[in-house]
């Protein structure tokens, strides 16, 4: 398979949060399709995850399915310390792990604000710290943005839009940071449908 996209990430470790459905899932198949081994994440989607282990692992695949909490900050970096375990150093760690609670800025509640937070920023800065401790030189971070990050285009995506805005100080930083020693940090800002 990894002749189809002229590329071959065969001995390469990835984690991607949030791996289980949607846009994570997307990712988790062309890592592992270009030859990665792949540990994702998942919280709530305990079958969806299943499933797609299953899938990967009876196509040969290398795959390690892991429960977290993208809330907590203690689960984040297990999750880390136990893909670098069993699997091996990091080359790549792609944050895609976020969720949505709408709501008008008028009445949105310190809870959802907080869970928001924690979830779509605070975890990826956690995920970075953690990666970048068991990554080698020349890896590479990947956080998924949205393009609501500059164009809030719904009503009640104020909360979120600053969320992924926020990442996209993150990832400039990080990049800075990482940099001496050889790893590349970046946004990808995808369109959710």
């Amino acid at each position: 398979m990894t002749e189809k996209y002229g590329r071959s990430f065969i001995g390469k470790v990835a984690l991607v949060t949030g791996g289980s459905r949607g846009i994570g899932e997307g990712i988790v198949r062309r890592l592992v399709s270009d030859g990665a081994a792949v540990a994702f994440t998942y919280s709530s989607s305990e079958e969806k995850a299943m499933r797609l282990a299953g899938e990967i692992k009876d196509a040969g695949g290398n795959i390690l399915p892991i429960k977290a909490d993208s809330a907590s900050a203690e689960d984040v970096r297990a999750v880390v310390d136990q893909v670098a375990k069993e699997l091996g150093e990091l080359d790549i760690f792609v944050n895609n792990a976020g969720i949505l609670i709408q709501g008008g800025v008028d009445r949105y509640s310190l809870e959802d604000f907080d869970r928001m937070l924690a979830i779509n920023v605070r975890a990826a800065f956690v995920g970075i710290q953690a990666a970048s401790e068991h990554m080698k030189g020349g890896g590479r971070i990947i956080l998924i943005g949205s393009v609501t990050a500059v164009r809030t285009a719904f009503p009640g995506s104020s909360v979120y839009s600053m969320t992924k805005a926020a990442l996209t100080g993150l990832v400039r930083g990080a990049a800075i940071d990482l940099a001496p020693r050889a790893i590349t940090s970046t946004m990808s800002s995808l369109v959710r449908q």
